[in-house]
């Protein structure tokens, strides 16, 4: 089932020197050296799971380490230890992680990842994890998914999760992933001009046809997705070792970014931040139509569809298209197995146990405001994550006063038509990226002044210091060399 290999549909970056030693990964997945056989059912196994310090904290009660424990519990056989790189500290994060880089390297490390989307590029474990991938650093999960009987097309949503393959063998398991949405206040966007049927067809009509209304009656916008992340094609393509860069696509993208980042319809350089937490400027503000939309992943528009749930603002919601008029996803929360380990059939139980119902419907990933990759589990998913947001963050008796505090923050859970919207739009994924070329996974060098060279280039076209043919020219040159490393 899943030889089977769909276009490869993630987006690459950063080198990852640590583990260009390692080997391409074998049919089996099985690390090199290692037995085949895990130990014997009356022997305790040790795993030591990496999960960044917060969600691994016992005193916060995430969701995902909740389910670790669970899992514990329900195995005794198994022991788990978590390797947690600190959050607030960046230098001891960056220790850690090398001495993390130099155990893989030398056949040891963690014998699983459960990796969040927020990312450190420079400072990550794997800060480009297609290539490590690539390399043969993680399990093979092919078999393992087989034999528990799941389906790509009836559980999972399955360009999300085939974005974890690599020549058609199953390396990654995607927990979680957002989307970008277009969010308006559903009586502005009808009362204007705003033409539905032309700009659902591409982000190039979407973002084109709210540059028209922007011409008739001066409206602000927010657009603060990254573009060339909600293409569907990949910019950086380790697999088919191609630069994506200098498309019709891409440019148009680069283009339209730069405009809705630094023109006159950018809501940021006429007002400031807007917060989506505050009722007041979500009333004030949003329910008037400033901004008259609102592009963000869907991750970071979450909490503003909760405020108009909790203020009775009714609101039009829709997906930024990609080029091809469907849906890319960005991979947030993700897992995969060590090919080291001496304990693979654990390891991958584990793994599977992250994708199952249980563990899906309690959004248990490392993150906040995902959607699921499995589906029927939305609904459970979101109500269990503002659970965890307003009641569980502590699991402390709070007070009354606590807890309205913390739903004027949170809104509302979301209604079931909304939930059902979001599964509508969710089946239009054909595309998903785990990393972008600016803020995520590539690392083409640094400037003199000690800069990331992509996102500085990228800082120079929006001042106008470089033209769009010298920001693609240059930049594809780099992502060359970096592909050919």
């Amino acid at each position: 089932m899943f030889a089977k290999r769909l276009r490869r549909l993630a987006l690459t970056a950063a080198v990852c020197l640590c583990l260009a030693g390692c080997q391409a990964p074998s049919a089996g997945g099985q690390p090199a050296g290692a037995s085949s056989a895990s130990a014997r059912p009356d022997e305790p196994v040790a795993l030591s799971v990496y999960l960044p310090k917060q969600y691994a904290d016992p005193t916060t009660h995430y969701p995902i380490y909740e389910k670790l424990m669970d899992y514990q519990q329900a195995h005794p056989n198994i022991e788990l230890t978590f390797v947690t790189p600190a959050s607030n500290d960046l230098a001891e994060r960056e220790a850690i992680i090398n001495q993390l880089n130099a155990e893989i390297l030398s056949g040891g490390g963690p014998d699983l990842f459960i990796m969040e989307g927020h990312r450190w590029t420079e400072i990550n474990l794997f800060p480009d994890i297609e290539k490590a991938m690539g390399n043969g650093t993680f399990l093979d999960l092919t078999e393992a998914m087989e034999k528990e009987g799941l389906s790509r097309e009836e559980d999972f949503y399955t360009a999300v999760l085939d974005a974890g393959q690599w020549e058609g063998r199953q390396y990654i398991l995607p927990l979680g992933f957002s989307v970008p949405l277009m969010v308006s206040a559903a009586d502005v966007l009808n009362a204007s001009s705003f033409d539905l049927q032309r700009a659902m067809h591409t982000m190039d009509t979407l973002l084109t046809e709210l540059l028209r209304i922007h011409q008739e009656q001066s409206i602000l916008v927010i657009a603060s997705f990254d573009a060339l992340g909600a293409l569907a094609q990949p910019v950086l393509d380790h697999e088919a070792h191609e630069v994506r860069l200098d498309t019709a696509a891409a440019r148009r993208a680069l283009e339209l970014e730069k405009v809705f980042r630094t023109g006159d319809i950018a809501y940021g350089l006429a007002h400031g931040l807007f917060d989506p937490s505050d009722p007041a400027q979500v009333q004030d503000g949003f329910a008037r139509g400033a901004p008259f939309a609102v592009l963000r992943k869907s991750d970071f528009s979450m909490n503003l569809l909760r405020q108009c749930q909790a203020l009775g603002i009714e609101t039009s919601v829709m997906p930024v298209p990609n080029e091809e008029g469907t849906v890319t996803a960005e991979i947030g929360s993700y897992a995969m197995g060590n090919r080291n380990t001496k304990h693979p059939e654990e390891v991958a139980d584990l793994l599977l146990y992250l994708v199952s119902e249980e563990c899906q419907s309690a959004a248990a990933y490392a993150d906040s405001d995902l959607f699921p990759i499995r589906k029927g589990c939305m609904q459970a998913c979101f109500d269990a994550q503002y659970r965890f947001s307003v009641y569980d963050a502590s699991r402390e008796r709070v007070t009354e006063t606590y807890i309205a505090g913390r739903k004027e923050r949170n809104g509302v859970p979301l209604d079931a038509a909304r939930i059902r919207q979001f599964e509508a739009i969710c089946d239009q994924i054909t595309a998903a990226h785990y990393q972008t070329i600016w803020y995520r996974g590539v690392d083409l060098g640094k400037t003199e002044n000690g800069e990331n060279v992509a996102s500085y280039l990228h800082m120079q076209y929006w001042n106008d210091e470089i033209t769009l043919d010298e920001l693609v020219e240059t930049l594809s040159s780099k992502m060359r060399l970096y592909l050919d490393e």
